[in-house]
C-alpha cells in the first residue's frame, strides 16, 4: 500500500476484523433466501440449515473463494475512449442513483423527478471530465412502470457514452440486459469477455441476502459479469453501534456473497463496497454526512485491499438543499475517498439528502470538489525538474519568475484551474455582477447543456435500441429520449 494513503486501521486491526468475520460466518452464518443458492452452497461444502435458510461457512471455503477473485478488469463504455481499468490508481466518481426527488435549478422547487430531468442530468454527466460513469440517476415518476427499465437504460445510452450499470431483479430483467448488450456488441455472448453492465446488489443487514439480489448475483456471475456488493448497514440499527463491529458484519455479508458467486464461476469479479453509516439516535434516520460514514468507508477500502478486491465507498450529505452543509460534508468524504485509494466513490455527484434528491447545481459544485480532491491526491512531485534549482539560479535574488519559460510549463503541469470557484479581486467580482457560487453553477450548467453533445450512437445500434423501446411502449422513441427541451 502507498505510504501516503490515508488509513484508519492498522495491520493488527485488519487481522482482528478478519478473524472476527470468520467467527461470525462459521458460528452465526448468514440467511440466504434463495433455494438455488442454498443448494449450490451446500454442494460446495457449506453447512446449510434448510429450515432456517441459514448458511455457515468456514475460513477455508471463504478464503478459497476470495483468492479466486479477479483483482482487476476493464469496464467498457459504449465508446472505448471512456473505458477504464477498475483498479488504475485513481478514484472513479459517479452520480447518486435512482434519486426520487429533484431540486429544480431554476425555481429551487423540490419535486418528484421526471424523465426530462434525468436526460438533462445524463448529458451533464457525459460532459464532466471528473465523472467516470454515466446513466439516468433519478427515478422518473412520469414513465410507466412496465417500460421503466428499457426506457432508463436506452435513455442513458443515448445521452452518454460512459460506462454504466446492469441491474438487479428477476430473470426478465437479466434477459433485458443481455438484449441491450446484444444491441451494442452484435452478439450477447461477447458480454462474457467485454464488461459492459456490472450488476449492483445490496445485502440485507444484518447478515441477510434476499432472493432477488441473490438471483442477480448468481446470473451475472454465471456470465462472468462483475457485481458491486454494496452494504448499507446502519450502526445501532441494522448493525452494531461500534464501527469495528459494523465492519465485521459488513465484511461477513460481502465475503458470503463472494462465496456464493464462486459456486457458479471459477473467478468471481466482485467490487467490495460500503455505504454503511450511523443511525442518528435523535432523528432515527441515516447519517450519511457524518464523519463516521467516511471512517467506515475508508475502513472498507482497507479491508478490500487486504483481500485484493476492488473497492467502493460512498460520498454523501444529509442536507436537504444546496448549501454549505452539502459542500463541507461531501468535501470531507470525497477527500477521504481519494486519499484512501478507493477505486470507486460512485455514489457522489449531484445527490444529497442521503441519496434521495438530485440537484444539477450540486452536480456542478461536486465537479469542482472532485477536481480539487483529485489534485490533492496527486500530491507533490519531487524530481530534478520540479526542485527548480536551475530556474531559481537564473532568476536570482529579488527576481521575477513570471519571465521564465519554466513557470508556464510547471503551471500547466501542476496547478489546477478552477471551473467554478471565484479567484477574482473584489472589484472584478463586483463589476461582473457579484455572483455567488450557486449563480456561477447555474451559468456553467446552462453552458454545458447548450454546447455539449454526447457521442452519437452507431446507426445499427440505434435501430436495435429503437426496436427494443417500441416493444415496451409506443410513447417513446430514440428522438424523444435525446431531447432536453429549451435551456433558459
Amino acid at each position: 500500500m502507498n505510504d501516503r494513503m490515508l488509513t484508519v486501521l492498522s495491520k493488527n486491526d485488519i487481522e482482528a476484523i478478519h478473524g472476527a468475520t470468520m467467527e461470525v460466518l462459521d458460528r452465526t452464518g448468514v440467511k440466504m433466501d434463495s433455494p438455488e443458492a442454498l443448494k449450490l452452497l451446500q454442494e460446495h461444502g457449506c453447512e446449510v440449515d434448510e429450515k432456517t435458510k441459514t448458511v455457515r461457512m468456514n475460513e477455508a471455503i471463504v478464503m478459497d473463494a476470495v483468492k479466486s477473485c479477479h483483482g482487476n478488469f476493464r469496464w467498457h463504455g459504449r465508446s472505448e475512449k471512456d473505458s477504464f481499468d477498475v483498479v488504475n490508481g485513481k478514484t472513479k466518481f459517479g452520480p447518486g442513483a435512482q434519486c426520487l426527488y429533484y431540486i429544480d435549478p431554476d425555481t429551487g422547487e423540490f419535486r418528484h423527478s421526471t424523465l426530462q430531468d434525468g436526460i438533462r442530468i445524463c448529458r451533464l454527466l457525459d460532459a464532466l471530465d471528473t465523472c467516470s460513469l454515466g446513466y439516468v440517476p433519478v427515478y422518473p415518476t412520469d414513465v410507466p412502470d412496465g417500460a421503466m427499465s428499457p426506457i432508463m437504460w436506452v435513455a442513458g445510452l443515448v445521452n452518454t457514452s460512459k460506462p454504466t450499470y446492469g441491474g438487479w431483479g428477476d430473470d426478465a430483467e437479466f434477459e433485458l440486459m443481455l438484449r441491450v448488450a446484444e444491441a451494442l456488441l452484435g452478439d450477447r455472448e461477447l458480454v462474457r469477455k467485454k464488461t459492459l453492465f456490472p450488476a449492483y446488489i445490496d445485502p440485507v443487514s444484518p447478515l441477510g441476502h434476499d432472493q432477488y439480489m441473490t438471483q442477480t448475483l448468481l446470473r451475472y456471475a454465471q456470465w462472468d459479469i462483475p457485481v458491486f456488493v454494496m452494504v448499507m448497514a446502519l450502526a445501532g440499527g441494522t448493525a452494531p453501534a461500534s464501527l469495528a463491529g459494523l465492519l465485521v458484519q459488513q465484511n461477513a455479508e460481502i465475503l458470503s456473497a463472494v462465496v456464493t458467486a464462486k459456486c457458479v464461476t471459477k473467478r468471481p469479479k466482485i467490487i467490495y463496497g460500503s455505504v454503511s453509516c450511523p443511525l442518528d439516535m435523535r432523528s432515527g434516520i441515516a447519517a450519511t454526512g457524518s464523519p463516521e460514514f467516511s471512517l467506515l468507508g475508508v475502513g472498507a477500502v482497507q479491508m478490500a485491499k487486504s483481500y485484493g478486491l476492488p473497492s467502493d465507498m460512498g460520498i454523501q450529505s444529509d442536507s436537504k438543499t444546496v448549501d454549505a452543509q452539502t459542500t463541507y460534508e461531501k468535501t470531507q468524504a470525497a477527500l477521504m475517498a481519494v486519499m484512501s485509494g478507493a477505486d470507486f466513490a460512485e455514489l457522489f455527484m449531484g445527490s444529497t439528502e442521503a441519496f434521495n434528491a438530485f440537484s444539477p447545481l450540486q452536480l456542478m459544485i461536486d465537479d469542482e470538489i472532485a477536481s480539487n480532491v483529485q489534485r490533492i491526491a496527486r500530491g507533490i512531485e519531487v524530481n530534478d525538474e520540479t526542485l527548480s534549482v536551475g530556474v531559481i539560479g537564473k532568476t536570482g535574488p529579488l527576481g521575477n519568475f513570471l519571465k521564465q519559460k519554466e513557470t508556464l510549463t510547471q503551471f500547466k503541469k501542476q496547478h489546477m484551474i478552477p471551473k467554478l470557484s471565484d479567484r477574482a479581486t473584489r472589484q472584478q467580482w463586483t463589476s461582473s455582477g457579484s455572483k455567488d457560487s450557486l449563480q456561477r453553477a447555474k451559468e456553467r450548467m446552462r453552458e454545458l447543456l447548450r454546447t455539449h453533445e454526447p457521442e452519437p450512437l452507431d446507426p445499427d445500434v440505434a435501430r436495435s435500441l429503437e426496436a427494443l423501446v417500441k416493444e415496451y411502449t409506443k410513447e417513446y422513441d430514440l428522438g424523444s429520449l435525446a431531447r432536453t427541451g429549451p435551456v433558459r
